[in-house]
């Protein structure tokens, strides 16, 4: 159990103590004084905010870390403990995070309280990092880390069978859950975002409607350990001499499926339509290759055709983010960026066709 914390500016120095002598970092030294310094980023799920830490021996020791809560929006936070999406992150940094090579920031404290609706992960500060835009996008060379990254999550779980214990449902059971929430959230969606998408977006997403079942199932590629949510906001690109060239944050959704899932929504929704034709398959063979230099043999025809099954997902994550994630104005528009491109994506590959 871990005590009532409420907002991160109600955290003390000798709470921090405490937690940072469990896990090994303070090594005896304590916590003078800390300084919330506000929050970082505009999460939709949860939130991120930066402390500074004075110590009575600060060698060694970290000058600033980062906690992470869950949302102050009510509704996302009951349905977010409910469905399980911050247990998912809690156990990712407790037992997934050791079986595969993707970098993350380190976590120091991971507490969760799943009575009191409360939980908390305090972590390596990146601040030689600055975090990716949604709406920027990304440059090749960054999609070209981000392409390093995803093996890294990728090839250490392929073809696990041991992630089949990760299924809450059976696939048909997935399959038609998942079809069911695409259903209910597509008009209401489709009428938040739009003031942000175009006539194909919203031909595109109610073409897809009836066939959001099928597409769970679609790709027979052996399964891996997936993000689900792998784009430029939950990327840390290091910008100091001694940050990582990128680390990954945001493991409230990852889950075993195709690694195209991951691939194809971070490649669709990162560029301009205009641009993504010109280097989506440079990245796709780069891909194959780092996946081979690590023992997956993987083979561009068969990455082609799941990857233009997986650009799929831009579009069903932004319908049902769109309705069942805290609503904002950045939000709003984010989403119907995000749903602009995929779908795009989706209708320049064809990729409906593989459904029918």
């Amino acid at each position: 159990m871990i005590p009532k914390i409420g907002e991160p500016n109600e955290l003390t120095a000798q709470w921090m103590t405490s937690r940072l002598e469990e896990s090994g970092v303070a090594g005896g030294a304590k916590v003078t004084a800390m300084e919330f310094q506000g929050f970082i980023g505009t999460g939709q799920m949860g939130r991120n905010a930066r402390f500074a830490l004075n110590w009575d021996n600060p060698e060694g020791r970290p000058a600033s870390v980062v906690g992470k809560f869950p949302t102050n929006d009510a509704p996302t936070r009951q349905s977010s403990f409910e469905g399980g999406a911050y247990l998912k992150e809690v156990e990712f940094y407790r037992s997934i995070k050791p079986t595969v090579k993707i970098r993350t920031p380190q976590v120091y404290v991971n507490l969760y309280d799943p009575e009191a609706q409360d939980f908390v992960l305090i972590m390596e500060d990146m601040s030689g990092s600055e975090q990716g835009d949604q709406f920027r996008g990304l440059t090749v060379d960054e999609a070209a880390l981000a392409i390093e990254q995803a093996v890294n999550l990728h090839a250490p779980r392929w073809g696990d069978p041991s992630l089949e214990s990760m299924r809450e449902m059976s696939r048909e059971e997935t399959a038609l859950r998942l079809g069911e929430i695409y259903a209910m959230t597509c008009e209401a969606a489709l009428a938040q975002l739009a003031p942000h998408i175009d006539d194909l977006s919203m031909e595109m997403a109610r073409n897809l409607a009836p066939l959001v079942g099928s597409w769970t199932n679609a790709i027979t590629t052996p399964e891996t350990l997936i993000h689900m949510d792998y784009r430029p906001d939950n990327f840390l690109f290091g910008v100091s001499p001694d940050a990582p060239p990128l680390a990954v944050v945001d493991w409230q959704t990852y889950r075993n499926g195709p690694a195209m899932t991951d691939i194809a929504y971070m490649i669709g929704g990162a560029f301009l339509p205009e641009v993504r034709p010109t280097v989506e398959r440079d990245l796709i063979v780069d891909y194959c290759a780092r996946m081979k230099s690590e023992g997956v043999d993987y083979d561009f025809n068969t990455a082609w055709s799941d990857y233009r099954i997986a650009s799929l997902w831009g579009i069903i994550m932004s319908i049902m983010a769109a309705i069942l994630a805290a609503r904002t104005e950045r939000g709003d528009k984010m989403l119907g960026t995000m749903l602009l491109r995929a779908a795009h994506h989706a209708n320049d590959i064809d990729a409906l066709s593989l459904l029918k």
